[in-house]
């Protein structure tokens, strides 16, 4: 949790960027806001809701996510975004990355059942490839 998806840097730099330069340019690109993500000076987000109901939502009139979206595009902010909701989410003091048991087929976080049942799944074949 917290890692910047990549592929919407990749797209927006196969767009402006040609051959050799495109996984450079979202190499670096991905690293300077991953970077950013872990700053601690940097706090995006505002309070919003009343009493019990209040919770911290991003602040889309941050200077920084405007920029970025003005200059890259909504996807990579939108990136750049769900990566600190996440980091806000699983490890607010710290900010920075978690592991977690993540089901790709249905895109979000896996449950302990089907992490065992991958685990046993996984055991199973390599049994069979030892014997």
């Amino acid at each position: 949790m917290g890692e910047i998806d990549e592929k919407p840097f990749l797209k927006v730099c196969r767009q402006r960027f040609s051959g050799e330069n495109v996984e450079l340019e979202q190499a670096m690109l991905c690293s300077k806001w991953q970077k950013t993500l872990k700053d601690p000076s940097w706090y995006p987000f505002k309070r919003v809701g009343t009493g019990e109901k209040m919770k911290e939502v991003v602040d889309e009139e941050d200077e920084k996510l405007k920029n970025l979206r003005k200059e890259w595009g909504e996807e990579v902010k939108n990136a750049v975004k769900t990566a600190l909701v996440e980091l806000n989410e699983f490890n607010p003091s710290g900010r920075y990355t978690v592991p977690v048991l993540w089901n790709f087929e249905q895109e979000r976080k896996a449950t302990l059942k089907e992490g065992i049942a991958h685990m046993i799944k996984e055991i199973k074949t390599r049994k069979r490839k030892l014997t």
